[in-house]
């Protein structure tokens, strides 16, 4: 009877500590969990809020320039472009003239935007019938954004008669402006200059996984967002309706918001990487 007994309250005493760490353990495991993983940044559920994907991301600090978007890094030949996205929906073509210093001047005039040819991102093209992509009319108001400092589109003929500055050479390049019209409602445009990919924009409301950034960045987050992982940008302009959030100097990427959402994600060369 007592042996019984002894054995009764030996299993019952078993099964308490069995209970017992497995509480523990859980605890433990769920205050890992709440702690953010090293080199990440711990974003609140209130800034994450308003975001169209709120759950299973995570969201790193700016530490290195952003240099790929669409699957696409920055510098790479055009013909890696055809071989992902194929033919372009539509293709601008350009000159980019840009004034080259001489010896005793520097040739980087930081914080100019960069005009693409024709006048707009998308060239004529935005208007024939109607607008093409809802995405290309977010970014024909996004662009110009990026690039060659000093640089603009090809001149009008009466533009070449006026005096070029002694002692500073005029560099041409061609560029062509590959844009993607996706079914998904994402336009994706690539900039071409000389054979190398020097400038890459998305555009639409998203989410879409490959407009994410370095720092986790994507389409359809919000502006409260995006300045929590990022920080305070450079500067902040309104082109229109579209408020363009800039982080030229310190990502090399400049972000687009229409009522406080991501629509537009662009990164490009900087000047040094172009000379």
């Amino acid at each position: 009877m007592l042996r019984k007994y002894g054995i009764s309250t030996l299993r019952t005493g078993l099964g308490v500590a069995l209970s017992l760490a497995l509480l523990t353990t859980c605890a433990t495991a769920q205050k890992k969990a709440a702690k953010p993983t090293p080199g990440t940044v711990n974003v609140p559920a209130n800034i994450r809020q308003g975001s169209l994907v709120t759950t299973g991301r995570a969201f790193y600090p700016p530490k290195l320039p952003e240099d790929m978007l669409a699957g696409i890094r920055l510098g790479r030949q055009a013909k890696e472009v055809l071989n992902k996205w194929g033919n372009p929906s539509r293709i601008t073509v350009g000159t980019v003239r840009s004034q080259g210093a001489d010896q005793n001047v520097s040739p980087v005039i930081p914080n100019i935007p960069y005009a693409p040819p024709q006048g707009g991102a998308f060239g004529a093209g935005l208007t024939t019938g109607g607008i093409i992509n809802p995405a290309a009319a977010l970014l024909a108001i996004q662009n110009p954004a990026l690039g060659l400092p000093g640089a603009q589109a090809s001149p009008s003929p009466e533009s070449d008669l006026e005096p070029k500055p002694a002692g500073a050479p005029t560099i041409t390049s061609e560029e062509v402006t590959w844009t993607y019209d996706l079914q998904n409602g994402i336009t994706i445009e690539f900039i071409i200059t000389d054979g190398l990919v020097t400038q890459i924009t998305v555009g639409g409301e998203g989410p879409w996984g490959l407009s994410k950034t370095r720092t986790g960045i994507q389409l359809g987050d919000t502006y409260k967002l995006v300045l929590w992982v990022c920080g305070y940008p450079e500067n902040q302009k309104y082109a229109g309706r579209f408020l363009r959030a800039s982080y030229v100097d310190k990502s090399r990427v400049l972000y687009t918001f229409l009522n406080k959402k991501l629509v537009g994600v662009t990164i490009a060369m900087v000047p040094s990487e172009l000379m």
